[in-house]
C-alpha cells in the first residue's frame, strides 16, 4: 500500500469514529430494543370513545321505528306493574264505597278512620262467609277486612319480650306491629260503639244486617305453643271483662260478637270448664278412635274450625271422588258443630279459582279463604248466605 493509499484510509475510519462519538447511545438501545419488542401504538382518550358511543346511540334514536319499539316497551312494563299490582289483592270495583273512602290516604294509624263516616262503612257492610287470610298483609289490616263484609280474620303472632308481635316471618315484626294494637283494641272499639252498655244475651254484633254474627280473630301461633297461648290468653283480659268473648261455660258454648280461635302451635287443651280460645281442628283428621256416636274428641266444647290445606281434600282418583272427599269432610265438620275451612286454594290462573270456590259453596263450606278483598265486596251478595 503507497503511503498516500495508507493516508487516505486513515483519514477515513477518523471520520466514522467522529460520527460514532456524536449517536446518541439511547436511541442506539432504543433502535435494538424495537427490533425485539411488538409495535405499540398510542390509545385513544377515554372521553373520545364516549362522545363515539353517545353519537351513535343518537342516531339510533333519530329512527321511527326504533322509537316506536322503545315506547311499546315502555307500555308493556307498565302494563306488567299495574296487573301484578291489581293481583296483589287491590281488586278495583266502579263505584265501590270501600275504595272511595278509604283511599291511599288513610292507615290504620289515622283518626279519621274512627270518625262515623268511616265505622258507618264498616257496620253497615254486606256480611259474607268469607276468612281474611293472612289479614295482616292487607294495606289496612282489619279495616279493609270488615268494611269487605268478612266474618273472619287472621293474624300470625310470635312471642317476643313479652308481647305478640304480627307477622309471618321473623324478618317482618316490628315492636309497632302487635296483636294489641292492629287487632285486640280496635275490635274492642267497634264492638263498644254497638253494644254502649253491658253485654248480654241480647247483644250486637259488628254487622247492622246480621247482629247476631260473631267475628271471628283466628290466630296462627308461629313460636312455642304453651308460652305463647298463656300471653294470648293474658291480653284478652279486658274484652272477656266486657263480655264480648264467645266461651264456652262448662255445659254449653255461648256466642259473642268476637270469638278467638287458636291454630299454628296452639296446644289443643280439652278443658271442660271454661274457655274462650277455641281450636282450629285438621279438617282431615276429625274421625278419632275416641269418638263415640254420642260424642266426639273435636267438638263445640274446645273447637270452633275444622281446617285443611287444599290438596288433601283431593285424590288421585276422578274428579267426582274428590267431590265426594270435599263433601264428606265438610259433612263430618257439621256433625261435630264446626265450620270447615280449606286453605291454600288455588290463586291462579281464575277459572281454577272460581271453579274450586264454587264446588267449596255448592258443599256448604263453613267460611272461603281469601286473600283479594276488592273480590270478596264484589261478590259479596253473590256468596248465596248470610249467617255462620
Amino acid at each position: 500500500m503507497t503511503r498516500q493509499a495508507y493516508m487516505e484510509l486513515a483519514r477515513r475510519d477518523s471520520v466514522a469514529s467522529e460520527e460514532a462519538a456524536f449517536e446518541h447511545p439511547l436511541d442506539t438501545k432504543l433502535e435494538q430494543s424495537s427490533r425485539h419488542s411488538p409495535e405499540v401504538h398510542p390509545s385513544r382518550p377515554n372521553s373520545h370513545k364516549v362522545f363515539q358511543l353517545l353519537r351513535s346511540r343518537a342516531r339510533l334514536l333519530q329512527n321511527p321505528l326504533v322509537v316506536i319499539i322503545l315506547v311499546l316497551l315502555t307500555l308493556c312494563l307498565s302494563l306488567s306493574v299495574w296487573i301484578a299490582y291489581l293481583s296483589e289483592g287491590q281488586h278495583r270495583i266502579l263505584g265501590d264505597g270501600f275504595d272511595d273512602l278509604f283511599g291511599p290516604h288513610i292507615t290504620r294509624e289515622s283518626p279519621s278512620i274512627w270518625d262515623n263516616e268511616h265505622q258507618s262503612l264498616i257496620h253497615k257492610a254486606y256480611p259474607v262467609a268469607v276468612h281474611s287470610h293472612n289479614d295482616y298483609s292487607q294495606r289496612i289490616p282489619l279495616f279493609q277486612a270488615l268494611g269487605s263484609g268478612c266474618i273472619s280474620v287472621e293474624a300470625d303472632v310470635h312471642l317476643r319480650n313479652s308481647d305478640l308481635l304480627v307477622g309471618h316471618h321473623k324478618s317482618q315484626l316490628h315492636p309497632s306491629k302487635t296483636l294489641q294494637t292492629m287487632y285486640l283494641d280496635p275490635l274492642e272499639r267497634i264492638i263498644r260503639a254497638r253494644n254502649p252498655n253491658t253485654i248480654t244475651d241480647d247483644w250486637q254484633g259488628i254487622f247492622e244486617l246480621a247482629s247476631n254474627q260473631t267475628v271471628v280473630l283466628l290466630v296462627d301461633l308461629k313460636t312455642e305453643g304453651t308460652k305463647t297461648l298463656a300471653m294470648l290468653v293474658s291480653q284478652l283480659q279486658p274484652l272477656r271483662d266486657l263480655g264480648y268473648l264467645t266461651h264456652w261455660n262448662g255445659t254449653a258454648r255461648v256466642m259473642r260478637p268476637l270469638t278467638v280461635v287458636g291454630t299454628g302451635n296452639t296446644p289443643f287443651l280439652n278443658e271442660n270448664t271454661y274457655r274462650d280460645v277455641f281450636w282450629d281442628a285438621e279438617l282431615s283428621q276429625l274421625v278419632s278412635e275416641q269418638d263415640t256416636d254420642n260424642s266426639f274428641v273435636y267438638n263445640v266444647s274446645n273447637s270452633y274450625y275444622a281446617s285443611t290445606q287444599w290438596s288433601k281434600a283431593l285424590s288421585r282418583d276422578a274428579k267426582t271422588k274428590s267431590q265426594s272427599n270435599i263433601a264428606l269432610q265438610i259433612e263430618r265438620a257439621k256433625e261435630r258443630g264446626l265450620l270447615a275451612r280449606y286453605w291454600d286454594t288455588p290463586a291462579q290462573p281464575p277459572n281454577m279459582r272460581e271453579l274450586v270456590w264454587k264446588r267449596l259453596i255448592q258443599n256448604d263450606v263453613g267460611v272461603l279463604n281469601m286473600d283479594n278483598m276488592g273480590i270478596a265486596r264484589d261478590r259479596a251478595q253473590g256468596w248465596g248466605r248470610l249467617i255462620r
